[in-house]
């Protein structure tokens, strides 16, 4: 059994990496995201992975490797709109508005955009997970499943401790208008890319 918890761990730390790069600067978005959509957006997103990785095991692989081939184009969308806001912000100004409907209007949009973002950068998890799942029985399949869940839950508390980093808030802070659009139209292009989608 620890040797299964330790292939689980190992796989999903070599598989998502890279997310907490996205975590951090998610976490950075406090007038945006609540913290419990950032988390929630990623445990629904790592779960459609898995769901995924297991209907590929199952020979339904037909149904997830198109759309995944072309979800890059969604971090492109939300740097541009990022881009936007930061720039045209006065334009679109929402402060007359209670807070309560300001950050709570599009919650499930906002989870629903992570979990959309989780799962396009998603191509090296499911390339992990299948193989794994496939030589796996049923008990040993759940347990890796409930590893990859706290290894979700570490992932986001890691993210939201980098990004209250002193110096990190700060530069990121500085640079916010042009480093965070910048860094999701990279990573959506660097996706399709690696998705092959052209």
């Amino acid at each position: 059994m620890l040797a299964l918890i330790i292939t689980g761990v190992v796989s999903f730390i070599s598989s998502d990496l890279d997310d907490i790069v996205v975590l951090t600067l998610l976490f950075t978005q406090e007038e945006k995201y609540k913290k419990y959509q950032i988390v929630l957006g990623q445990i629904l997103g790592i779960g459609s992975l898995v769901v995924f990785s297991l209907l590929i095991d199952y020979g339904l692989s037909f149904l997830t490797t198109g759309l995944l081939k072309w979800l890059g184009v969604l971090p492109i969308c939300l740097g541009i709109k990022y881009w936007f806001d930061y720039y045209f912000r006065s334009k679109t100004d929402n402060s007359h508005l209670p807070k309560s409907i300001k950050y709570n209007r599009f919650a499930v949009i906002k989870i629903l955009s992570i979990c959309l973002l989780t799962i396009s950068n998603g191509a090296d998890n499911i390339g992990i997970y299948v193989p794994l799942f496939s030589q796996y029985n049923q008990a040993e399949t759940v347990l890796t499943i409930v590893v990859y869940a706290m290894m979700t839950l570490l992932w986001c508390f890691t993210g939201y401790k980098l990004a209250n980093l002193p110096v990190l808030k700060e530069k990121i802070e500085e640079y916010r208008k042009w480093v965070i659009p910048l860094v999701f139209i990279v990573l959506g292009i660097y996706i399709l890319i690696k998705n092959n989608a052209f």
